[in-house]
């Protein structure tokens, strides 16, 4: 996204009615799908890899069913450029946000953890209007300053804040004038280091290396942690479900607290397999640090 593209297309196709954004995703389907194939054979490889047991019928469905979604996601996100606070707030509800509100009153910082899955452009929109804390979420860093000026600023109008990810510690030792919720994205890749301790697991039928960075700080500074579950209603509705990974997280043993939340992602997808990223890289290398594909 350059500048000129931003002010001449992005900002312009923001003030569009979102049905007729949904109009031009239909469109965008047939392009990526059928036209472009945008990335058809990484989608194809990782629904082969995660349901090996299933016919080729099967996965050819959730694939064009993920595209959908897929573009559904990327006009919606450009709707969120200047979609107002009441309108998200319309559009995406917490069920339960008493979840998150417990630990505000007991005068808790937490960790949330949540995943590309459904719509987590729209949920870090509209998080700091329905629950207490000061949402805090961790991103790693973008190159290009007019970009991340935007998405700075476009995910942080409605009150998150955005830390880069070597800031986080210093964060911590801030005095905030609230309680703090540090949100991480968990299906993130980690980044290949053979002189770090990667935990590897099964997830998805597969072995796979998970980012450890809700688990490191909840266990550095005993912090609750809390999942967050976005799930589809419509098309341009989601509705999130805060579910409780642990209020001890000192009590668990190593690596225990990262398989509980990537449970219930792993959950999430047995269920309705169409609104993860399946477009991701999401396995690139062994344990040995060699490209899988």
């Amino acid at each position: 996204m350059s500048q000129l593209g931003y002010y001449l297309i992005i900002k312009p196709l923001s003030f569009l009615p979102l049905r007729l954004l949904h109009f031009f995703s239909t469109g965008l389907y047939y392009l990526f799908y059928f036209v472009v194939k945008y990335r058809r054979q990484v989608v194809a490889r990782n629904l082969l890899h995660a349901f090996p047991q299933s016919t080729a019928a099967w996965r050819e469905h959730i694939s064009r069913q993920f595209y959908r979604h897929l573009c559904d996601l990327i006009m919606e996100s450009i709707k969120w450029f200047s979609i107002s606070e009441q309108q998200a707030v319309k559009r995406c509800r917490i069920r339960n946000p008493e979840i998150l509100d417990q630990f505000f009153e007991q005068g808790k910082n937490v960790v949330i953890v949540g995943s590309h899955y459904g719509n987590w452009e729209l949920t870090a929109l509209i998080f700091p209007s329905q629950q207490k804390h000061q949402i805090s979420s961790i991103f790693s860093n973008i190159k290009n300053k007019f970009i991340k000026e935007k998405i700075t600023k476009s995910r942080g109008r409605y009150g998150s804040h955005l830390i880069p990810i070597p800031e986080v510690p210093a964060y911590f030792d801030l005095n905030h004038p609230r309680s703090v919720a540090l949100a991480f994205i968990g299906d993130q890749v980690p980044a290949w280091d053979p002189k770090k301790n990667i935990y590897w697991t099964e997830f998805l039928n597969q072995e796979t290396a998970v980012a450890m960075g809700a688990e490191k700080y909840a266990r550095k500074y005993d912090l609750p942690v809390v999942y967050v579950q976005i799930l589809k209603q419509r098309r341009g509705y989601y509705e999130i479900e805060l579910e409780l990974v642990t209020d001890q997280p000192l009590t668990l043993q190593p690596y225990e607290l990262t398989d509980r939340h990537l449970r219930m992602l792993e959950r999430l997808i047995l269920g309705q397999p169409q609104f993860w990223l399946w477009s991701h890289r999401r396995w690139k290398y062994n344990k040995n640090g060699k490209p899988i594909h």
